[in-house]
């Protein structure tokens, strides 16, 4: 048996297969499958092969040799003979009688998940590509394609930016627009708001139409009562009546005039680039 103070042992095998010794039992593992031997099904272990680099397990029975046979090929020959001498102490001492019965009865496997391709993250992906065109670029000395291809991930980060800020109010303006109910609010007093503090927002408490409380806070407001127009659906997303109208034209200002212009402007860089790239361009720009 190994020793109290030692560790127990690892063989590894070629394709990603390795035995181990833990608790009785011999686990045979592969990529695809964790194979089970109790030691008690082991009739005798051996060294086989050139080198001595193949760990060879018979189970106790009656069958072929060849049938009840578990082998693991290592490239470390002096690991294989380390193990089998471990793995020859652990089998129990038998009879006759208890040689025949068939260890391979006793064998279990238990399918192992492959673990899929590590997941990518997409600003990964982006800046690997962007770093190998810009490579790609400059050695083959395409100064027009990387002046080009310099300014992609600004003007476009800029455009996804500005996308992302105005497509909230758009999508919201949308939604109480489309679908909103209107009731009244009542401003909460507070005492910030009242004593000009420019970093306080309005609060206005509100029933909805199933009789929940609901709340509205924004730098909108200042009567005592105003109308709040609120999602049924998302409570939470509400608005002034008053200022939704004025909230769906800023946003869309903002992606028309702002955010589409980045992201067409960078897409035409980004084309120009690698048509620069392809030799699909014969103009230079230095």
């Amino acid at each position: 048996m190994t020793s109290a103070t030692t560790s127990p042992l690892v063989l590894h095998g070629l394709l990603g297969r390795r035995a181990r010794l833990r608790s009785g039992e011999l686990l045979l593992g592969s990529r695809r499958e964790l194979r089970r031997i109790p030691v008690a099904a082991i009739e005798r272990v051996e060294v086989r092969g050139p080198g001595g680099r193949t760990l060879a397990v018979v189970l106790t029975g009656q069958e072929p040799e060849t049938a009840r046979t578990h082998a693991l090929t290592s490239l470390g020959p002096g690991a294989v003979r380390r193990f089998a001498a471990v793995l020859r102490e652990a089998l129990p001492v038998r009879d006759g009688a208890e040689l025949h019965v068939s260890g391979s009865a006793l064998v279990t496997t238990e399918p192992l998940d492959r673990p899929g391709l590590p997941a990518v993250r997409p600003g990964v992906a982006v800046a690997a590509a962007f770093f190998l065109v810009m490579a790609a670029l400059l050695v083959t000395e395409d100064w027009t394609g990387a002046f080009c291809w310099l300014f992609v991930p600004m003007t476009v980060g800029g455009g996804v930016a500005l996308a992302a800020l105005g497509g909230k109010p758009v999508r919201e303006g949308w939604v109480l627009a489309v679908r909103g109910i209107t009731v009244d609010g009542h401003r909460k007093n507070s005492g910030s708001v009242d004593r000009g503090d420019p970093d306080a927002l309005y609060v206005y408490l509100f029933t909805d139409a199933e009789g929940a409380p609901g709340v509205y806070r924004g730098s909108n407001g200042g009567r005592d009562e105003e109308e709040i127009v609120y999602d049924p659906r998302n409570p939470g997303v509400n608005q002034l009546r008053r200022r939704n109208a004025a909230q769906l034209a800023a946003g869309l200002v903002v992606l028309l005039v702002l955010a589409l212009p980045l992201l067409a402007g960078g897409t035409a860089l980004g084309l120009t680039a690698l048509a620069d790239l392809f030799g699909l361009t014969t103009y230079t720009l230095f």
